[in-house]
């Protein structure tokens, strides 16, 4: 800090010995002033004081927030790695479901190909049992034309028989 003038003329007025220790003295104040300039007041600590709890209780809240972070993200990690099980179990079934659909199908195609050959089966037994009714039919015409004939036969016997007897009385 510069001196004032006043302050220049009366040490102006001391003994040099005296008035360079004076000179010495205002530069020494003003380097401790420059000093304090820089050092901090009770208040100004009071207030860093202050700040430093704030940015601890800051601190705190945010390690618990990060400790529930972990573990919500642990929770999710076991979630996930469930998920990747359940879709490795969903996968192995699956490929069972595959393997078996495979084989119903191939179980299907013989059965629709034995179904087939039954069809053919069928079909030529029923042509055979038409056949056969209607052989049926001309052995019951036959047999209907045997009994006429049959009855034709009795019907002579009979007359024959009465002739013969006829014959016998006379």
């Amino acid at each position: 800090m510069p001196i004032s003038a006043a302050l220049a003329r009366k040490l102006t007025e001391i003994e040099p010995p005296l008035r360079e220790a004076m000179f010495l003295l205002v530069e020494e104040i003003e380097k401790q002033r420059e000093q304090m300039a820089q050092q901090v007041t009770k208040e100004e600590f009071r207030e860093l004081q202050e700040a430093v709890r704030d940015l601890v209780r800051s601190t705190n809240r945010l390690a618990e927030a990060q400790a529930r972070t972990e573990e919500r993200l642990e929770r999710v990690e076991t979630a996930v790695a469930q998920l990747a099980e359940a879709q490795a179990r969903t996968e192995e079934r699956l490929n069972q479901l595959a393997e078996a659909q495979a084989r119903t199908e191939e179980r299907l195609e013989r059965v629709e190909a034995a179904v087939a050959q039954l069809a053919e089966a069928q079909a030529r037994t029923e042509e055979r049992l038409n056949q056969l009714a209607e052989a049926q039919a001309r052995t019951e015409e036959r047999l209907n034309q045997l009994a006429e004939a049959q009855a034709h036969t009795e019907e002579r016997l009979n007359q024959l028989a009465e002739a013969q007897a006829r014959t016998e009385e006379r």
